[in-house]
């Protein structure tokens, strides 16, 4: 069903939902407060009030934070919410990490922050995705302790969903948490963010332009149970439009940056009620995951994942275009590879990452389900691949070409070759994460398909890698000589 309203309010977006899932198979939306607006941290009293009740007068309120200072018109945000906290609560502030380190969502930290909210009557996290994240966990680990979360950042759409995105055995694995009582988007705040975060955010919603046709194609091999249509009228309404504002971005303008905001917001959204990430997150995100995995092996901090993700999605974009519109998906082609080449495959992609195994054995448990789903399900797959084209055109309108994405990303400033990411990662490295993708995870996407079909091959990753690294550079010698754009 079209939905034309703005559905960042969240009144208008629980009345859709109940129009549009009928059935209730979607879950129930667990935020109770939404605001996106220039001084949204001025909010945090009264939402902390709000998720207390009549205690409010006498609470206790922990807040969570990391140890980097962020800055609003000249004011720390952290020590501001702090003080208009304490003019009505009793408050423990509690910074996690070490000063000078990027906080990593690990089992370490995900302790830490769940004893220093043992005795909380509402947490309250300031900062970005990660911080969010481990106070979703903590509070989910003390049956769903009330949070506010205070954002700073629109780096990631993980600040209005219940699950939180973890480090273990040195993969990035998303678990469930809870939802957050309130969301402060502060886009004041947000706008004077470093700028890598912001572009980050960007490259992370880019990915509404290809991982729904992922998932909409894992739902119709019968691998995927969790597709719902009222996700993707959504998205339509959410992010149909022109991505022209993203030239905004790159100017810290809060009239680029509030849009972002909300596309990030509901997305977050989606993924919570849909019960899945898979919703949102395809080949894009599978091949940010393998340039995480390799930094994490190596010792070596990742990059922002959303960065990533950006430049993902043009590969992602650029593979989707080929699949709808080239002769690919034929039945012919179509053959069942056996599990000892694919566990042969995993060893091969990971054995050399990890001395102990048991990265290699954490993506094999992972496949070997994919594998066994895969094998249950061949007859609804060979159906699927016989009435292509039927399919073709059920997914064209949830796929954007990928150099149209590209475009968007070099508008907004975000990084648009994986030369250009922070750390930017050798040719040779890139190719081993987009040719070896499939492998990591039980998600099916397109990248399994080719590979099924016999399509997954070096030199077409080649072709993939050559496209997004060579045409973007040219794309934006010519916008600076002035010259209009027409590689399309």
């Amino acid at each position: 069903m079209p939905v034309k309203a703005d559905l960042t309010d969240l009144h208008t977006m629980k009345a859709h939902l109940r129009i549009a899932d009928p059935d209730n198979r979607l879950g129930h939306l667990g935020m109770s407060q939404l605001l996106i607006a220039p001084d949204a941290y001025l909010g945090v009293g009264d939402a902390v009030a709000a998720a207390a009740g009549d205690a409010a007068s006498n609470i206790k309120v922990v807040v969570l934070k990391d140890t980097t200072p962020i800055m609003r018109d000249g004011a720390d945000l952290k020590h501001s919410v702090e003080a208009l906290l304490r003019a009505r609560f009793h408050v423990t502030p509690v910074a996690l990490g070490k000063l000078g380190e990027k906080l990593h969502v690990s089992e370490t930290i995900l302790e830490a922050a769940s004893n220093a909210v043992a005795d909380a009557d509402i947490v309250v996290t300031v900062g970005s995705g990660s911080i969010t994240d481990i106070g979703k966990v903590a509070c989910s680990r003390h049956d769903n302790r009330p949070l506010i979360a205070v954002q700073s950042a629109a780096s990631v759409d993980g600040f209005t969903d219940d699950v939180s995105v973890v480090l273990r055995q040195g993969v990035k694995r998303t678990i469930p948490s809870c939802w957050p009582y309130a969301v402060l988007a502060d886009v004041v705040t947000i706008a004077g963010a470093p700028e890598s975060l912001n572009k980050s955010g960007f490259g992370e919603a880019l990915s509404m332009f290809t991982a729904p046709a992922d998932w909409y194609l894992a739902s119709i091999m019968g691998l995927d149970d969790t597709f719902h249509q009222a996700a993707l009228d959504i998205f339509a309404a959410t992010g149909g439009g022109s991505l022209d504002w993203s030239q905004g971005i790159a100017t810290g303008d809060t009239d680029g940056v509030d849009p972002l905001v909300r596309l990030l917001a509901v997305r977050g959204i989606v993924a919570g009620i849909t019960r899945t990430t898979a919703c949102l997150s395809g080949v894009e995100h599978v091949i940010s995951h393998m340039l995480d995995m390799y930094q994490a092996a190596n010792g070596k901090s990742a990059g922002l994942h959303g960065a990533q993700v950006g430049v993902g999605s043009i590969v992602a974009g650029v593979l989707w275009h080929r699949a709808i519109n080239e002769d690919l998906v034929v039945p012919s082609r179509l053959t069942l590879p056996s599990l000892e080449n694919a566990e042969r495959e995993i060893i091969e992609a990971f054995g050399d990452l990890d001395d102990s195994g048991a990265l290699a054995s954490e993506c094999l448990s992972d496949y070997r389900k994919k594998h066994q789903s895969i094998q249950k399900n061949w007859g609804q797959i060979e159906a699927v691949v016989t009435n292509w084209a039927e399919h073709a055109a059920r997914v064209k309108p949830l796929v954007r070409p990928g150099l149209e994405l590209r475009d968007a990303l070099i508008a907004s400033g975000s990084p648009a070759t994986f030369p250009d990411l922070d750390p930017p990662f050798a040719s040779s490295r890139v190719r081993w994460a987009i040719r070896n993708c499939h492998l990591m995870r039980n998600r099916f996407n397109l990248v399994d398909l080719m590979s099924l079909l016999g399509l997954w091959d070096g030199p077409t990753v080649d072709a993939l890698v050559g496209l997004v690294d060579g045409s973007a550079h040219q794309i934006a010698e010519r916008q600076e000589q002035g010259v209009d754009r027409d590689v399309r």
